[in-house]
């Protein structure tokens, strides 16, 4: 689920352009202070697979995700085989004839039902989570495709180019590769807001109070 995650994410930023092309109009481009990109050219290029998977956004909210479809999918399996288990008791009683055809009927009923609720609940969930991944991808896209814009007003750079893995890019010299840069900042730019979002909760003492 989440290699599938990744690819979707990948082909949406692709989709929708992941290329800066407002920068600077300039080939003498300065670098970042403190970067460590050896890009002089107008043109650069990002793993946007190796981007996306390697960005702690994305992989802290997938991991919340993964958490959450196996929650749902425990659940969907302890009902269903609760059901399956009072299916055959039913069977069996009725069998040895310790229920009435009339009673049985009534339980069979109140099965099917159950069955019919517990297939709305399969359906609501399926929906939920793929709700949950188109936003993980839209935060995730857009994080990424912010900082590109910020991260090109200093560089300059006339095109940056979204590739994954070697398709389409057939070849590129390997000093136009601006991805570890770009990954580099974003993690540290989201670590650093994570840790100031936590030291600003309330303790739980501060909370008791």
């Amino acid at each position: 689920m989440k290699k599938s995650i990744t690819k979707a994410l990948a082909c949406a930023l692709a989709l929708t352009g992941l290329l800066s092309c407002n920068g600077r109009q300039s080939s003498n481009n300065s670098q970042i202070a403190g970067g460590n990109s050896s890009v002089t050219g107008d043109i650069a290029f990002v793993y946007i697979d190796s981007l996306v998977n390697g960005y702690d956004l994305y992989n802290d909210e997938s991991t919340k995700f993964m958490a959450k479809q196996n929650q749902y999918e425990q659940e969907l399996q302890s009902k269903g085989k609760s059901l399956e288990r009072r299916a055959m008791e039913l069977q069996s009683n009725y069998e040895k004839r310790l229920v009435t055809p009339t009673r049985a009927q009534e339980i069979q009923q109140q099965l099917a039902a159950e069955q019919q609720k517990l297939m709305e609940l399969r359906d609501r969930q399926s929906m939920e989570l793929a709700d949950d991944q188109a936003q993980i991808m839209n935060r995730v896209g857009d994080s990424i495709k912010n900082y590109i814009k910020e991260f090109n007003q200093k560089k300059g750079y006339k095109m940056i180019i979204s590739t994954q893995g070697s398709a389409p890019l057939l070849y590129a010299d390997p000093s136009m590769d601006v991805t570890q840069e770009i990954l580099k900042a974003l993690n540290s730019r989201y670590n650093k807001k994570a840790s100031e979002k936590e030291s600003t909760q309330p303790s739980d003492t501060t909370a008791k109070k």
